[in-house]
This record gives C-alpha cells, sequence and structure tokens, in this order.
C-alpha cells in the first residue's frame, strides 16, 4: 500500500472515531421528517427533539413552511402543541392540517400590527427593530419557555446573537423544539441552529419545453444541508418531490392568502 493510501485510511479511521465518539456524546431522540429522501440527508435519519432548526427559503418560504410543517407533524406523537407565531397575519389553520396537525394542537398566536414610522423619522443608514418584530420575538421567547408546547414554527427575518442564545437556554430547560422559517438574507448571518436548511426550487431544464413538463419540475425542490451542529462533516442536499406530499403541499400552498 502506498504512502498516500496508509494516509487516506489513517484519516478515514480517525474520522470514524470521531463521529463514534460524537454520538455517544451527543445522543438524543431524533424523529423522522416523512420524506425519505430529506431523512436520508440528515443526521440520524430525522430532525432532533428540542432543536433549532433553521429553513432558508429564496422565495416567499410557502414550500419550506410545508416541508417544516410536515416534519412537525411527526414530532406531534409526543405531548405537547405546535405553536405557529404569524407576524405577518396570513397563516391558515388548513395549512396545518393539510400535514396531518390536529387542529386542537394548533396554537396560533398573531403579534398586534403597528403602522409604519413617519418618513421624517426613519434612517436611511440605520433599520431599527419594529415594534411587531419585537412582539414577535417577545412571543417566541415566552413560547419556547411554556412546558405545554412541543413545537414552535415562527417567520424570523432578523434576530440577534442574544436572542438566538436566548433561544438555546429555553430549549434546554423546556425542551421545546424551534422552526424558523428564513430569507436567504440570513445566510450571511452566523448560525446558532441545531440543523440549517436551504430549500429552492429545482431550475428548470432546457429540454422541458412543454408546460406539462414545467408544472412537474416546478413541484421537484433541493434541500442543502448548510449545518449540522452534531454531524462531523456531515454536508450534502437531497431532491423532494411535492409527490411525494400525496399532494399535500399544493394544498399547504393554497391556503395562503396572497396579501
Amino acid at each position: 500500500m502506498s504512502p498516500a493510501a496508509v494516509r487516506a485510511e489513517t484519516i478515514l479511521g480517525l474520522r470514524r472515531q470521531l463521529v463514534s465518539s460524537q454520538k455517544s456524546r451527543f445522543t438524543r431522540q431524533c424523529i423522522p421528517t416523512g420524506l425519505s429522501t430529506l431523512d436520508q440527508l440528515l443526521p440520524d435519519g430525522g430532525v432532533p427533539v428540542s432543536s433549532l432548526v433553521e429553513w432558508i427559503s429564496e422565495d416567499s418560504g410557502q414550500a419550506a413552511a410545508s416541508m417544516a410543517l410536515r416534519s412537525i407533524s411527526q414530532m406531534l406523537v409526543l405531548p405537547g402543541c405546535l405553536t405557529v407565531i404569524d407576524e405577518r397575519h396570513d397563516f391558515h389553520a388548513d395549512a396545518a392540517r393539510a400535514q396531518g396537525i390536529p387542529l386542537s394542537r394548533l396554537l396560533i398566536v398573531r403579534p398586534r400590527r403597528q403602522p409604519d414610522a413617519p418618513v421624517g423619522a426613519r434612517s436611511r443608514f440605520v433599520r431599527r427593530t419594529s415594534a411587531s418584530e419585537c412582539e414577535t420575538l417577545w412571543a417566541l421567547e415566552q413560547a419556547a419557555r411554556c412546558s405545554g408546547v412541543r413545537v414552535i414554527l415562527c417567520w424570523l427575518d432578523r434576530a440577534s446573537s442574544s436572542v438566538m442564545r436566548r433561544l438555546q437556554l429555553a430549549i434546554e430547560r423546556s425542551g421545546v423544539t424551534i422552526m424558523l422559517i428564513r430569507s436567504a438574507a440570513a445566510l450571511s448571518q452566523a448560525s446558532f441552529a441545531d440543523l440549517r436548511l436551504h430549500v429552492r426550487a429545482m431550475s428548470l431544464p432546457a429540454s422541458a419545453s412543454r408546460p406539462e413538463q414545467r408544472v412537474k419540475q416546478q413541484r421537484d425542490f433541493s434541500v442543502q444541508l448548510l449545518r449540522s451542529r452534531h454531524g462531523i462533516q456531515h454536508d450534502g442536499s437531497a431532491r423532494v418531490c411535492q409527490d411525494s406530499w400525496n399532494e399535500q403541499l399544493r394544498s399547504c400552498s393554497l391556503a395562503y392568502s396572497q396579501q
């Protein structure tokens, strides 16, 4: 065996030892998402209970939210409810029901909408946190500390490192799982999440010229694992087809108002 082959074998052996020791230290319950290709991508085959998960989306986040709701439905085999922090006031309960979540275990929190600040009070250089954003963060932190909440789903564009750290502490104390739907702007920020997933619609191949081909292609999404807190060098991407929802993603998308 050549020296290069010996070195490669040694590195591979060390990596296996690291992964083994890591699993022994951070063993915790993981629940499959119900989407087989995504489960194959995720460390331990699912989403860990008592974790912070970021779903990054290039668009309005409907596909990312639908995947999150699908995985949440699997988590509700455990006691507790799903709390949705709906700052935009456009979440419909039918979106959760379409993914198999009982409405009796759904709590929707809608922070009060605040009018925009006068033009003269705005700064061109400093973007201050709005009152509605403050209420959203407050509701998120309060729900994260509640023992009756199993999972939280929240749309969150911006969050400081101190806020994310407080969410981590709340997770450690209450055992809640927090799923954040975030825009692509979050990719430039450091992640405190246990899992960070990037959801994108698959690009349309040049060969798909017929309308029926275009419709089918739009049902395919790429999910890339950008960060796994407890998975050493665990990354990659999965292709998730809308058909794997049994048309539930379509129903979920239609449940959102177009405000």
